[in-house]
């Protein structure tokens, strides 16, 4: 069993250059460092946005509700390379590879066999549209969050071009956000860049999970014997896993495969093991699979998590581009990754069993945030 909380956040992203046509995905558990990084404001970023001609970057849009560093790269290198990547049938990525050769044809410098193509903004967004309905990624709780009127109108063009439609659960909003504007540090006279307000606002700690957690470890520590409310046996608390309901005033709790085999009835998909969502049994509101492993996580296995949660924090610099410290300091290992031009997916490396770092798997069902 995984001896650490799903994480609080990852998400994929979409830069796009102020000055030049470049753009570049990656991936982060925290947008407003990253884009810091890129933008040369801090220590870090990568090598193919380093150049200045290409600063500032702006951040267009993320996709966010990913389960662990692993399945955010997963995705990620699939949205770099969706000509190649074995999450999208074979018959449609040998089409899209056939594109790409007659590109590279068309293009007289030479190129290396295995560096990306150029790729407009566009097809970038097809791609994404697309990856969001295989049958890898399409139970996964993706919503995506644009930063870039202009973009965002791009985006609605391709999506009403598009055959099939973006499903229901897969919240889709915009956020107008300025560009990052040039400014000047008084107490360098450095030039920097601004971070925008939306993306630096962005919550990339457990704090949307505070209340929710208070009320769980309230109801399930007030009294040692609590009954599942679908099979109506005794949870015992020491072997079996209970989740409860997120809404205030419903004190529901049960067994986790009991509840998963009521969310998969309602979806009425037979093939699926993981729930999307549901209607809680207790009192018949809807519920997000995600929000309540996420939480059951938290309070079984991420006692450090809620230690730093529940301290009292200290006033944050004005300036400061992290928004939670204390997560970055407990979650080392959640760092940001370049993936390099030679990168390839490996089974043994990103494989859907290997998320480490959440409760995915218990008595033989797949659980997916």
């Amino acid at each position: 069993m995984a001896d650490k909380p799903v994480p609080a956040f990852y998400c994929c992203y979409l830069l796009r250059s102020r000055h030049r046509k470049s753009y570049y995905i990656g991936s982060t558990p925290n947008p407003a460092r990253r884009l810091a990084q890129h933008n040369g404001d801090s220590k870090g970023g990568a090598k193919r946005t380093s150049m200045q001609g290409k600063r500032p970057w702006e951040m267009t849009c993320v996709v966010t509700g990913f389960p662990s560093k692993y399945a955010a790269l997963q995705f990620e290198w699939a949205w770099q390379n969706t000509h190649a990547t074995r999450h999208i049938e074979r018959d449609i990525r040998d089409a899209r590879l056939g594109d790409l050769q007659k590109k590279r044809k068309a293009n007289a410098s030479p190129r290396k066999r295995n560096s990306r193509p150029p790729m407009s903004l566009e097809a970038r967004l097809k791609n994404l549209h697309h990856l969001l309905g295989v049958s890898s990624f399409n139970r996964w709780p993706l919503n995506i969050r644009f930063f870039s009127p202009a973009v965002f109108k791009v985006w609605d063009a391709c999506l009403a071009k598009q055959a099939t439609p973006i499903r229901s659960s897969i919240v889709i909003r915009l956020t107008p956000s300025d560009p990052p504007a040039a400014i000047t540090d008084p107490a360098t006279g450095k030039e920097r860049y601004s971070i925008p307000e939306a993306i630096r606002s962005i919550p990339v700690g457990y704090e949307d999970f505070k209340l929710y957690l208070e009320k769980s470890r309230s109801i399930l520590e007030e009294t040692s014997s609590h009954t599942c409310e679908m099979c109506k046996q005794k949870i015992n608390m020491e072997s079996a896993i209970a989740l409860v309901c997120p809404h205030e005033s419903c004190r529901s709790v049960s067994h986790i495969n009991c509840l998963a085999h009521k969310f998969l009835g309602e979806e009425g998909d037979r093939e699926a093991l993981i729930p999307v969502e549901g209607t809680c049994p207790g009192c018949r509101r809807p519920v997000k699979w995600s929000t309540m492993v996420t939480e059951e996580s938290l309070r079984s296995r991420g006692e450090k998590e809620i230690d730093a949660l529940f301290k009292p924090r200290r006033r944050k610099k004005a300036n400061s581009v992290s928004e939670s410290e204390a997560v970055e300091t407990l979650d080392a290992d959640m760092e940001d990754e370049e993936l390099d031009e030679t990168w390839m997916e490996d089974s043994t490396q990103l494989n859907t069993n290997r998320f480490d770092n959440s409760p995915y798997s218990h008595s033989g069902i797949n659980i997916t945030r």
